[in-house]
């Protein structure tokens, strides 16, 4: 018992945002996870996602969640400190990169994040213009972060703030900064949930947080019975996201390699294009038009034997790309090859 408290345990945050997730669900609408890395899914600003949090994001993929990223990082920084880690093991359906500037999602046909036509000036401004383009409700949406604040006398808005000003589902704060009175949310019906902070104790902050929440969402999927439905919606979510951008897409089979060594002097339509390179990192593609790159992809590269990567380019009309290669020693330094090669394809 809290007596006349009313400060919320923990155990609390879990317990409400479980009912909120079941309601969701139960209203016909898949729950779409959008999280922060500093100090959210991460133990110090700037260093790479924590291993714990990378098997609490796949547990929760695996029984049918839906995940994205909603950072300030762009994809250049958030594929060395997150997605070198995330890729083998799951995708990020969709990813909200430089405070909304980058806005992709994940393509299953391609398997490529691909860039969305829609760029937003804030967090939460990512959100509801990627709910818009989906055309979904925004109340289906969830964020989590650590919501710090810049200022010293007197606070000013921070990077997480603009969410609060959406009428998102759920906003957990698990961040230290505005304890005890916590963070608020413009709409009543958002679910707020703050750590539990007194003068003596705090819980549900940091990364540790992250994951009990985490792991709350995945025990209400697996052990309610809504794994296969998540499923089936996601799969119906993503297949209806590929038709909206009208995607072409090859089969893998019958390739043609490229390579450092041995570069294609010409790609035909018809073959996809395996590259295989020596080094860890991420293909970034697109269809140059005129000088412009009217469509991106980002293509994880995977190793396919000690030294050795590969990824498919399955759209036939990709005719140039470059690499963001990891950083070898995971110092959080990737680099950009700065460097494009060219696909040149036949004339039809």
């Amino acid at each position: 018992m809290r007596g006349a408290s009313l400060i919320p345990t923990f155990q609390d945050n879990l317990h409400q945002l479980k009912a909120k997730l079941e309601a969701i669900i139960m209203a016909g609408q898949a729950p779409i996870i959008f999280l922060d890395l500093d100090d959210t899914l991460n133990r110090h600003f700037g260093a790479p996602i924590e291993e714990t949090s990378v098997s609490a994001l796949r547990n929760l993929y695996e029984v049918g969640g839906l995940l994205g990223l909603d950072l300030g990082a762009d994809i250049f920084w958030a594929s060395e400190r997150i997605l070198r880690e995330t890729a083998h093991f799951f995708p990020f359906l969709f990813m909200l990169l430089a405070t909304g500037r980058q806005s992709y999602a994940w393509s299953p046909s391609l398997q490529a994040y691909v860039q969305l036509p829609i760029q937003a000036q804030n967090k939460g401004e990512a959100i509801r213009k990627l709910a818009e383009y989906l055309n979904l409700p925004l109340e289906q949406m969830l964020f989590i972060a650590d919501f710090p604040a810049s200022g010293v006398d007197e606070r000013q808005p921070g990077i997480d703030d603009p969410v609060l000003s959406e009428r998102v589902g759920v906003i957990v704060n698990v961040g230290s900064q505005h304890c005890p009175e916590g963070v608020r949310s413009v709409f009543e019906e958002t679910l707020v949930l703050n750590p539990e902070c007194t003068e003596t104790h705090s819980a549900g902050i940091g990364h540790e947080a992250t994951i009990r929440y985490l792991a709350c969402y995945t025990e209400l999927l697996k052990h309610k019975g809504y794994a296969e439905h998540m499923k089936a919606l996601r799969s119906a979510l993503m297949c209806a996201l590929e038709q909206k951008l009208n995607l072409s897409t090859l089969p893998s089979r019958d390739h043609q390699l490229w390579t450092f060594e041995r570069p294609l002097e010409e790609a035909t339509s018809q073959r996809p294009v395996l590259i295989r390179v020596k080094g860890n990192g991420i293909v970034h593609a697109g269809v140059e038009r005129n000088g412009a790159w009217v469509r991106i992809y980002d293509i994880p590269l995977k190793e396919v034997s000690p030294g050795i990567w590969e990824a498919y380019v399955l759209d036939p009309q990709v005719n140039v790309f470059t690499f963001i290669w990891y950083a070898t020693n995971r110092s959080g330094n990737p680099h950009w090859q700065r460097k494009n090669y060219f696909l040149p394809r036949p004339l039809l």
